[in-house]
């Protein structure tokens, strides 16, 4: 058996501690300038002012034909329970609507009215229809407008 005399343990221990110290050694931080504004400021200080509601007017989407047609589209489920609920008082009620849609400057409708050429002209279906119109939010005019859009409505077979 090999025996170790106490220089040599001595030694390996002054090793182990020494690679033990190298591991564990904190390293060296730098700190940042004290003349240097923090990131957050540095960005705000390259920012010209602007006001927000004039960037949401930049933003906000000026009704348009198509933009119009998408907005009818995207609340067909809300024609289609006007003329279901329409349909439980007549069964036979079935035609064209075109709906003339007032909008006003705040993208509201403010009226809906069976045009002419409607063949649909039901009152109740109209009242339904123009009280559902008046919650979907369509993007603003410049000035209040009048746009039509045809609904055709049949009963299921």
């Amino acid at each position: 058996m090999t025996s170790f005399g106490p220089s040599k343990i001595v030694f390996t221990l002054a090793l182990v501690g020494a690679f033990g110290t190298l591991g564990c050694k904190k390293q060296e931080t730098t700190s940042p300038d004290a003349d240097a504004a923090p990131p957050a400021q540095a960005d705000a200080d390259l920012d010209t002012e602007s006001d927000p509601a004039e960037e949401a007017e930049a933003e906000a989407e000026v009704l348009t034909k198509t933009s119009f047609e998408n907005t009818v589209s995207e609340h067909f489920d809300d024609v289609s329970d006007c003329y279901m609920s329409a349909l439980e008082a007549n069964p036979e009620l079935a035609g064209e609507l075109v709906a003339s849609f007032t909008i006003g400057a705040d993208g509201q409708v403010t009226a809906l009215v069976a045009a002419e050429g409607s063949t649909l002209t039901d009152e109740a279906l109209i009242a339904c229809i123009t009280e559902r119109a008046q919650s979907w939010g369509f993007d603003t005019p410049t000035e209040e407008m009048v746009l039509q859009y045809p609904f055709n409505l049949e009963p299921a077979e």
